[in-house]
């Protein structure tokens, strides 16, 4: 009945986790709805998205996702005034991978040799907090991105 190199008669053979669409919980957070604005709470506290996850045959390959969609979630904003609750509907967006494929993975910069005492050198994508490609987006931040990308072919 020992784990490890013993065989259990009760063991069921291992299945990869093929690199496919999802369902996760993320956070419904106020920064979705407005980041200049703390006094406020969101309900409900958490939704369902569809995520790409799983293993590609080598480690050169990554699962990401190709095809995404934007959903937009009506939920319940309870912002206080004086010590007594107001409701609110409100409209917050997330981002739901539709198709999911193994790609290559980025290979990070090769660093240079020797650098200079003034020089500074970029952080390296474990030192850089960023966030996934497909992650959620607010309803404001996708139409700030998609005012940049008009006011930029202008």
């Amino acid at each position: 009945k020992a784990v490890g190199s013993l065989i259990r008669r009760d063991a069921q053979p291992a299945q990869q986790a093929l690199c496919k669409v999802r369902t996760e919980v993320v956070e419904v957070t106020r920064a979705m709805l407005d980041r200049s604005n703390a006094n406020f709470l969101l309900w409900p506290p958490c939704v369902e998205v569809q995520r790409c996850s799983g293993c590609c045959n080598t480690k050169s390959l990554q699962c990401v996702p190709v095809v995404t969609h934007t959903r937009y979630l009506q939920v319940m904003k309870i912002e206080y005034i004086n010590k007594r609750p107001t409701y609110a509907k409100a409209v917050v967006s997330v981002i739901d991978h539709v198709e999911c494929r193994c790609q290559p993975a980025p290979r990070p910069p090769v660093p240079k040799k020797k650098s200079s005492p003034g020089e500074k050198r970029a952080p390296t994508p474990s030192q850089e907090a960023r966030p996934r490609e497909g992650d959620t987006e607010t309803a404001a931040d996708e139409k700030r991105r998609r005012g940049e990308a008009a006011s930029k072919g202008s």
